[in-house]
Order: C-alpha cells, then structure tokens, then sequence
C-alpha cells in the first residue's frame, strides 16, 4: 500500500466519524416544526376573525350613520370574510415559498458536499 493510500483511507474514516459524530449532536426540529405549524394556524385564525370583525365593524357603522340597518353590516362582513380568506392563502404562498428556498438550499448543500 502506498504512504498517499494510506493517508487518504485514514482522511475517509476520520471524516466518516466527524460526520456521525455531527449527526449525533443534531439538534431535534421536530419541536420547531410543530410550533411553526401552531403559530401559522393562529396566525390564521386571527387573520380570519380580524376580517370578519372589521367587516363587521364598518358595516354596522355605515348602517347606523346611513339608517339601512342590515344591508352593510351584511354585505361588509361578507367582504370581510374574502378578505381574510385572502391573507390566509397569501400567508400559506408565502409559507410555502419559504419552504421551497429552504429545501432547494438544502439540496444543493448536499451536492456541493457530495461533489467533495
């Protein structure tokens, strides 16, 4: 065996053992996942009732300054419920869009070692 064969399978085994070792003391995502899913469900939910109630709001004040009881307060909480239906899929896009970037990083990270 050569003294350059030598040293390259002993650089394999030490980067194999530094790579388990890395392994190892990964931390745990599946605590971080979670919450995010919970923060993005509320963050929802709030975006959903704050549509709705601001809807609401406008159309009972257009109704009580205008004397047409029912129609407004109606016809805004509708428009407030699109409304909030809206940011809700804008803000799932968006979360998505995050996903994508991070997972195309991640694999083109992997690659880039691979290719080493």
């Amino acid at each position: 065996m050569t003294p350059s064969r030598n040293k390259r399978d002993r650089l394999e085994a030490l980067e194999k053992k530094l790579s388990a070792s890395r392994q190892r003391h990964q931390p745990e995502n599946t605590g971080r996942a979670h919450a995010n899913t919970l923060g993005l469900a509320w963050r929802m939910t709030i975006e959903m009732l704050a549509g709705i109630g601001v809807g609401g709001f406008i159309g009972w004040w257009m109704d009580k300054a205008l004397g047409t009881e029912p129609i407004f307060l109606l016809l805004m909480l509708v428009l407030g419920m699109g409304a909030g239906l809206m940011n809700s899929v804008r803000t799932v896009a968006e979360m998505r869009r995050k996903q994508d970037r991070l997972e195309a990083a991640r694999k083109s990270s992997d690659a880039a070692q691979d290719e080493e």
